[in-house]
């Protein structure tokens, strides 16, 4: 349950689609990502707009949008977003 990315709306507990296989296992990036963002305490909720929102760092694209590549952008593009 630590490595899922879950969302928490009201009192309603989410779990985002993009973090599954479609077998239903964990996607290894995801969770690698989502690991490095708990390191300092950055939200789930957070982590989850991170993920599905146009970045800079990745030319205008969404993390969301590079699972299947290597994530050392992912992972740097993480590095330098401010979270607060």
């Amino acid at each position: 349950m630590r490595q899922l990315v879950r969302v928490f709306i009201d009192d309603g507990t989410f779990c985002p689609g993009f973090q599954f296989l479609p077998g239903g296992q964990l996607q290894p990036t995801v969770t690698a990502l989502f690991r490095r963002a708990m390191e300092p305490d950055i939200p789930h909720n957070y982590f989850t707009v991170w993920m599905v929102t146009p970045s800079r760092d990745l030319a205008g694209t969404r993390p969301v949008d590079h699972l299947k590549t290597n994530p050392a952008p992912l992972l740097r593009a993480l590095e330098s977003c401010r979270w607060r």
